[in-house]
């Protein structure tokens, strides 16, 4: 990780701004995308988030009963991560680790995703990160931001697909296709904000699953996948 990013979450986590703050906002934006995982993951399952961050999903998903592993290439924000999984008692694990080596894992996890990451690689790139996420689980699942969506702080080198273009992405990596869906409310102007108000929720929803939201993410199977024996 580039100092940049540290610079980044230091910024959005430092004396300024609480990390209970960020964590429940964190929460609160994700429901959604928790929720999908819920109805697809019975508890106890093993999940592992490349490019974890500060951790925020991976305690929520630790607090549900899901068996977590957390991987980021910054030492930086692993000890970030592990002072606040120690700090609220919660059971997960964390590791120094690279994307593009997840040797150690594979074959161990029903789950792996990926949360504001692959964005920022060329597609080829990314379709060769997702093909590593699918050596270690049989479900992968990639979540990026859209146009709707921007960084502060200078980070702008993040790419843009379409819903229909990530979906094929995730098919060249192999994996199965199983559901594409959006999640946060383009709420930022007036008209959006009187748009949302007018549609009925569920017709609200179709056009979020169609990319208009601030993030989209696609689940994908892969029909290879051998699970390692736990020892």
């Amino acid at each position: 990780m580039s100092d940049r990013w540290w610079d980044y979450f230091n910024g959005h986590m430092g004396s300024e701004h609480h990390w209970l703050e960020g964590a429940v906002s964190h929460w609160q934006f994700f429901q959604t995308f928790y929720g999908m995982v819920l109805s697809l993951l019975p508890n106890g399952a093993r999940v592992l988030d490349v490019g974890c961050g500060p951790g925020y999903s991976d305690l929520y998903f630790a607090a549900r009963g899901y068996h977590v592993t957390g991987v980021d290439n910054d030492e930086r924000i692993v000890g970030l991560a592990k002072d606040l999984r120690e700090h609220l008692g919660v059971s997960l694990e964390y590791q120094q680790g690279d994307a593009f080596n997840l040797s150690p894992f594979y074959g161990c996890f029903d789950m792996a995703y990926s949360v504001g990451v692959l964005e920022h690689f060329d597609r080829d790139v990314t379709i060769k990160l997702l093909r590593e996420q699918a050596r270690c689980a049989r479900m992968v699942i990639i979540c990026i931001p859209t146009r709707y969506t921007c960084y502060s702080d200078g980070i702008t080198d993040e790419r843009i697909y379409s819903m229909r273009q990530l979906k094929e992405i995730v098919r060249e990596a192999g994996l199965e296709v199983v559901r594409g869906f959006g999640f946060g409310d383009v709420t930022v102007t007036p008209a959006q904000i009187w748009f949302k108000r007018i549609l009925p929720h569920a017709l609200y929803r179709l056009t979020q699953n169609r990319g208009y939201a601030f993030n989209i993410a696609v689940m994908g199977m892969n029909p290879e996948f051998r699970p390692v024996a736990a020892e």
